[in-house]
């Protein structure tokens, strides 16, 4: 990671791993002044959340983002008096959570010098929700900071977009991040070099696969409900859209008991009625936002998954091998890949391709789901 310049602390962005134009964007705002408005861009998983919660504590905290402050544990915490967070209400951000916005920002701070407001998934505006939220971006108040995430800021207003100073993340390198794996978490080297090629990039794929054993078996069941679909029938890929399914709800009941834990944590620093109720209402908000991404992070995994298979076998077929993402199943790769069906396993990548693109909209997850497995089985004949 490139050190940020001047006075602000490493420590702030220790969570965000191999974005070292982002982190001295932020870094460099802390110290210089910030603008009114940031819009951190880039694929899911790494690290824009963290590092937004980062930037408002440095935002909030007198000296710039200590790390060691009261305020600096409230924000990045999401329970911080002067940080609201905005997040889908469903699948979308409501105009009447954008007039509640507008309506906050106009009061004055009440214990820091500012007012932060962090949008979650802020692709998600609705279009009057977009509208009302340009208005205010166009006549800030003086002492708001808007901190906008978002993984597809395609589908933003171009309006809002051109109004917000853009923080660009990307797919976190594959050295930064095996050796962040080395580090934290004292794995050998080859482990989390291996890792880092199945995560691709993914900050948060990587770490859940490092410490959490129902995500590592999460991993073995996609790779082999991959395996087994060339073979399967009729009834067993509706079978196997069923286990999929059941899988996505352990995801959601694990985010669950996280939060609840987090809450009890947090709870425990609430020195009055006001602070507890605030820590209630955050938790809220963080629950929704948790068993959304939950099942968003699932339903990603079993798709890049399941393509990242096909992906390997044609790899493999080519006589590619070094490249192969999951090198832990080489064995099973070299005993699967067929040259002939080079051309099959493309079209079963595009059929995850376009499952992915689909789930952009409302979609019925299971059917959509189930519609791709037919799709790559359909592809393999």
């Amino acid at each position: 990671m490139t050190p940020l310049v001047g006075a602000v602390d490493s420590a702030l962005f220790g969570n965000v791993v191999g974005q070292p134009l982002a982190l001295t964007v932020l870094g460099q705002a802390l110290q210089r002044g910030s603008a009114h408005a940031y819009l951190l861009h880039g694929p899911r998983g790494v690290g824009k959340t963290d590092a937004a919660y980062a930037f408002a504590a440095g935002l909030l905290c007198p000296d710039g983002g200590c790390c060691h402050c009261d305020h600096c544990r409230r924000a990045r915490s999401g329970v911080h008096v002067d940080l609201e967070t905005v997040a889908p209400d469903g699948s979308s951000i409501l105009i009447d959570q954008i007039r509640q916005l507008t309506l906050d920002a106009a009061m004055r701070p009440y214990e820091a010098a500012r007012r932060v407001y962090v949008i979650l998934e802020a692709e998600t505006m609705t279009e009057p929700a977009a509208n009302a939220f340009l208005k205010t971006l166009e006549e800030p108040p003086s002492h708001a900071r808007f901190v906008l995430v978002s993984s597809a800021p395609e589908r933003l207003l171009p309006t809002v977009v051109s109004r917000c100073q853009r923080v660009p993340f990307f797919r976190t390198p594959a050295k930064a991040l095996a050796a962040h794996l080395g580090s934290r978490y004292g794995l050998r080297a080859e482990d989390a070099w291996a890792l880092a090629r199945v995560a691709q990039g993914d900050l948060s794929y990587a770490e859940a696969l490092t410490h959490s054993q129902s995500v590592r078996e999460d991993r073995v069941l996609v790779l082999s409900l991959a395996r087994e679909l060339p073979s399967a029938g009729f009834a067993r890929v509706q079978g196997m859209a069923d286990e999929v399914m059941a899988m996505l709800g352990r995801r959601v009941a694990a985010a669950v008991a996280c939060v609840e834990d987090q809450k009890t944590c947090e709870m425990e620093w609430a020195a009055d009625a006001r602070a507890r109720s605030r820590v209630e209402k955050a938790f809220d908000v963080r629950l929704r936002r948790e068993k959304r991404a939950a099942v968003q992070a699932g339903i990603d995994h079993v798709i890049s998954g399941s393509a990242g298979w096909f992906r390997d076998l044609a790899v493999v077929a080519a006589g590619a091998e070094e490249t192969v993402h999951n090198f832990d199943y080489l064995a099973e790769l070299r005993e699967d890949g067929l040259p002939g069906l080079l051309s099959s396993y493309l079209e079963v990548i595009a059929a995850a391709k376009r499952t992915k693109e689909r789930f952009r909209y409302n979609v019925d997850t299971r059917c959509s789901l189930e519609h791709m497995l037919f799709s790559m089985k359909e592809a393999l004949l």
